[in-house]
């Protein structure tokens, strides 16, 4: 067996796959699922009466028990382009003549093809769910235990003003509860059946399409889907919330590789990865991957946006060029999702480096606030430009902020009032309320 990515590297699977969601996206768990579609159509089919129900219950049977292997059908593939029309000689061997004639009946392969991989999604989709929220439940833990933890705010890589670590943690989880929201939006419009037939319109099942394509979502426990042949809309969506979801977890990855920089040091993680000739390197590998998938996947998605470009009512070069790039965004998110709760099982919080940070550069974090503080006895416009002025002479100079403003203008700022106010500031402590109560409902 050839292997090209690390997806599929012995060597590179503990880092940089994931055996849980892989199990769904392999050839045993494809044939798997197109034998359990094929078994779902006779049923349907026997159940509004367009085959005989023996056949129906024999064909249901044969495949549910049937174990095909992948290389059986390879030649055939090759052939047609596409594996059911192997798979379905398959079956058909199994059966006696009578029944093996109403196998496949009026259908298509991209029915069966599509039909099992949204099978195969829904079950990927279930262990991203579930890990997006051990994650959410883990920062939520990090957030409550944090909420009274200073650290620099920084924007555009300088430090700002100070808030609150736990604030700034609950901020990492806030889009990912909506990831979730759409993710629930989205299920009804992702995991439905495509039965369309030749050209979509049915024409073999006759009067009794309708039924039966509302008793072969019933047999999936899928929605029951209208012709999407070539029209890719539910599956680029999802792949869209594949990228968001990696994008949303590799911001937080990136967050955490800045704040565990040597110079930094305000976080770091105990299963760091180390050197092979640097014995101190304690490399956050976790948070490298997750940045890592979500580029990917960021890639990836735009090519599943060029993939929508289906003619007519079928095409097989932009089928293909989904069948490369959906599974690899599918295990992309869930490896950056596995890597998210280790992370978060090994991450180690140092506030006091926080507070020294906070320190830096004789106070001028506090520039904000010190203007906001002065505006009470003078201008806004006066406070401002003295602030500014004074910030000036504390970088270049020894002084603290606070001594070259009390020098000024005799007003005393004492740096732990300001702290407390700072982490009271605003509107921090509702949202971060809510934020939190959002979380706990999901845990």
């Amino acid at each position: 067996m050839i292997q090209v990515t690390p997806f599929d590297s012995v060597l590179f699977n503990p880092l940089l796959s994931d055996n849980e969601a892989g199990q769904y996206l392999n050839d045993h768990a494809f044939i798997k699922a197109m034998l359990s579609v094929e078994g779902a159509l006779a049923s349907a089919q026997g159940k509004a009466g367009l085959i005989p129900q023996s056949a129906a219950l024999s064909i249901a049977q044969a495949t549910e028990r049937l174990t095909i292997d992948a290389s059986s059908l390879a030649a055939g593939t090759a052939s047609a382009g596409v594996p059911v029309p192997a798979l379905v000689n398959s079956i058909k061997e199994h059966l006696d003549a009578e029944d093996a004639r109403w196998v496949h009946f009026g259908a298509t392969s991209q029915d069966i093809v599509d039909t099992a991989l949204v099978l195969n999604i829904r079950s990927v989709l279930d262990i991203i769910e579930q890990r997006i929220k051990r994650t959410l439940a883990q920062l939520c833990n990090l957030a409550q235990a944090h909420e009274g933890t200073l650290i620099a705010g920084r924007t555009r890589t300088q430090q700002a003003v100070p808030m609150s670590f736990g604030f700034k943690v609950a901020e990492w989880a806030n889009p990912l509860l909506r990831q979730l929201e759409r993710l629930s939006e989205l299920k009804p419009r992702v995991l439905k059946t495509q039965l369309g037939g030749a050209v979509g319109t049915l024409a073999a099942m006759g009067e009794k399409a309708g039924e039966i394509g509302q008793y072969f979502a019933e047999e999936l426990a899928l929605e029951c889907g209208d012709n999407w042949h070539t029209q890719r809309d539910s599956l680029v969506e999802c792949s869209s919330w594949l990228s968001i979801t990696t994008g949303l977890l590799g911001k937080i990855a990136q967050d955490w590789l800045w704040l565990s920089s040597t110079e930094c040091g305000e976080i770091r993680f105990t299963n760091g990865g180390g050197s092979s000739t640097m014995p101190q390197k304690c490399n956050p590998v976790n948070a490298e991957v997750m940045v890592a998938m979500m580029r990917l996947n960021a890639g990836w998605c735009g090519q599943m946006h060029q993939a929508m470009l289906h003619e007519h009512e079928r095409s097989g070069s932009q089928w293909t060029q989904e069948w490369f790039i959906l599974p690899q965004q599918l295990l992309a998110t869930a490896v950056a999702a596995n890597h998210s709760i280790d992370a978060l099982n090994h991450i180690v919080i140092n506030s006091d480096k926080m507070l020294s940070n906070l320190g830096a550069f004789n106070g001028v974090i506090y520039a904000e606030a010190a203007t906001f503080e002065l505006a009470k006895i003078m201008s806004r416009d006066q406070a401002a430009a003295l602030v500014k002025a004074a910030s000036k002479a504390a970088i270049e100079g020894e002084d603290h902020l606070f001594t070259l403003i009390a020098n000024e203008t005799g007003q005393q700022l004492n740096v732990t009032t300001m702290q407390r106010s700072l982490l009271k500031a605003g509107a921090t402590t509702q949202w971060f309320s809510q934020i939190i109560s959002a979380l706990n409902a999901i845990k």
